[in-house]
């Protein structure tokens, strides 16, 4: 588009370059210099795809023992230069590429570039690798890498993303003291939990403790004070937080719908009354039996806690206490499939307590 432009500006020179030799010797000079841009990006192209394969064969054959190297990162990062995160990510791609010699062929002919590789084969599979090349000609890595958000391998273009899979990536530029702060209050969290967390974990349950209090504190209100709107007819989830609508897997409405007030339609001219999902009675009786604590077997948080329904109450589950235990938000978010599937009971308030029965104030 461009050369036809430049070539379409009249003989002297181009755009506003001034006329005669000079100005054409210009305009030769900068298709020139785009020319070899190019090409440098082909090549670089074609020896990051050589550069793949001898990283796979020098693994396989121990390079980095034979030299004295501790690791295989240590050795790319003192021959290639690469940071360990770099140099994994670069051993990441060049496994994945013994599979898939569709991309590997484009990498080499310098029809894509290594960014777009990077971003490809974490979805992608010799099934799926052409469709994939074809989904993202013309992109550029950014939307090539928001393409591939929310698949998992073996997933086609066209099928609709999982919001699950769709993590964010945050970075904090933090003070000295506010960097021990964040470490004191991570390890103070896992002590409670009596197990490591995720990054998603910690931050989780973090916020709900600022938007929504400890638990304790918080009375006898549903701990989810967020917004979410679900769609009636797809069951697709959106939570709004700043201003915007970030979409949310099924399971996590579901998880909030256990213990939450539920505002019914918004789109209709007149608000429905506000439901509890469960009855605030009932709330109150089966925290106080709980003591206020995570029933989960391994887990004795009395923080972020709420309540749980053991049998769905879209299966037939029902809100008599027997139904509910009280679990934190983390045992909550670990627990994929339903509690009732691992035979979790809430604690009983007579083994607990060494008595037949208890009558909580």
């Amino acid at each position: 588009m461009f050369d036809q432009q430049a070539s379409g500006a009249g003989g002297g020179g181009d755009g506003g370059d001034v006329g005669g030799d000079d100005g054409a010797h210009v305009g030769a000079a900068w298709r020139e210099l785009d020319r070899q841009v190019r090409r440098l990006a082909r090549r670089r192209a074609t020896l990051d795809a050589e550069e793949a394969r001898l990283l796979v064969a020098a693994k396989a054959a121990g390079v980095h023992r034979h030299l004295g190297y501790g690791s295989f990162d240590e050795y790319l990062e003192r021959v290639l230069g690469y940071a360990p995160t770099t140099g994994r990510d670069r051993m990441r791609v060049a496994t994945a590429l013994v599979a898939l010699p569709a991309i590997t062929a484009a990498l080499t002919a310098g029809t894509i570039t290594f960014s777009a590789v990077r971003e490809l084969t974490r979805v992608a599979t010799a099934d799926t690798e052409v469709a994939w090349l074809g989904a993202i000609d013309g992109l550029t890595a950014r939307e090539i890498e928001h393409c591939v958000r929310g698949r998992r391998p073996g997933d086609h273009p066209d099928q609709r993303p999982d919001p699950q899979l769709e993590p964010r990536g945050v970075r904090l530029q933090l003070l000295p003291e506010a960097y021990a702060l964040f470490l004191a209050a991570r390890r103070k969290l896992e002590a409670e939990v009596g197990q490591a967390m995720t990054d998603s974990e910690f931050m989780a349950v973090a916020c709900r403790g600022v938007l929504g209090g400890d638990g304790a504190a918080a009375g006898n209100t549903p701990p989810h004070q967020i917004a979410l709107t679900v769609c009636v007819d797809c069951k697709r989830g959106w939570q709004d937080a700043a201003g915007r609508s970030i979409e949310v897997s099924p399971a996590a409405v579901e998880r909030a719908r256990c213990d939450a007030i539920e505002l019914g339609r918004v789109d209709c001219a007149a608000p429905a009354p506000a439901q509890r999902t469960i009855p605030a009675a009932v709330r109150r009786m089966v925290l106080a039996r709980d003591h206020h604590r995570c029933t989960i077997p391994g887990c004795a948080s009395s923080r972020f806690v709420d309540l749980h329904h053991l049998r769905h109450r879209a299966d037939g589950g029902d809100n008599q206490p027997r139904n509910i235990l009280t679990a934190c938000g983390l045992c909550r978010a670990r627990h994929k499939k339903h509690y009732a599937a691992y035979l979790v009971m809430p604690r009983s308030v007579s083994s607990s307590s060494g008595s037949g029965s208890v009558d909580a104030a």
